[in-house]
């Protein structure tokens, strides 16, 4: 959690949140009532413990330089002293969230998650989304395997937070078939691709073995006495030879 959460929970929980959002008041003249200095100082003091605290969560370069401001007039000079870097972390944070898709085989659990970070980034810039925007975001996202799911969901308007909505698609997901994986295989010197059954460990096709080789012909056997069953050049005679 950062810093500036810390200090929005701490604020809020003390009724305090209000001096970020209100400029302190003039001070009472000399003439008021008790009443009105009273109300003043109680305003006053307030406005320095959450500058204090404010202070506090800073590098030291701030402090040196927002040492003398009070609570609203600190945050609004550091909405000018950071509004270009907001300005960029707002156009980062919409282009990741729009660029995320859940991919095939992904764990559908790590991808809800991470929409549902950016959702939060936005808010935290000042750009919250409707619940019900965020949810459709996300469902318009999902991968192939989810569209039955989507087109059931979008039937019945479910209306579902985004918690909800993470449990259903939890459960979806184990009822998902199981892929089967492609494994390679060489046949007469040539690779191919073939899936395998479920359970079975053996691989589909009409050849049992991964790889065959060709048969080689022995050459024929050398004759011993070639002269015996052949003709002399010279009488003419079989098995005679000259």
């Amino acid at each position: 959690m950062t810093s500036n959460a810390i200090q929005s929970i701490v604020l809020k929980s003390e009724r305090k949140l209000h001096h970020l959002e209100n400029p302190l008041p003039e001070a009472s003249p000399e003439t008021a009532n008790a009443t009105v200095h009273n109300a003043y100082t109680k305003q006053y003091n307030q406005q320095l413990e959450v500058a204090c605290l404010m202070l506090a969560s800073m590098t030291y370069e701030l402090q040196r330089n927002l040492m003398d401001y009070n609570a609203y007039d600190m945050i609004e000079e550091l909405k000018t002293m950071f509004q270009q870097q907001a300005e960029q972390e707002l156009f980062e944070t919409v282009k990741a969230f729009h660029a995320c898709k859940h991919e095939l085989g992904q764990p559908v659990s790590q991808y809800v998650l991470k929409m549902k970070g950016y959702l939060d980034q936005l808010e935290c810039l000042g750009y919250a989304m409707p619940p019900v925007f965020g949810v459709h975001l996300i469902l318009t996202s999902l991968s192939k395997d989810y569209d039955g799911f989507v087109m059931n969901y979008n039937m019945h308007s479910m209306g579902k937070t985004i918690p909800e909505l993470h449990a259903m698609l939890k459960q979806a997901e184990k009822g998902l078939p199981k892929k089967t994986p492609a494994v390679l295989t060489i046949k007469e010197g040539k690779i191919q691709k073939r899936k395998v059954q479920a359970g079975s460990g053996k691989a589909k096709g009409k050849s049992k073995q991964a790889y065959t080789p060709k048969k080689k012909i022995p050459p024929p056997a050398k004759k011993e006495h070639p002269a015996k069953d052949m003709s002399c050049h010279h009488c003419g005679q079989i098995g005679h030879w000259r």
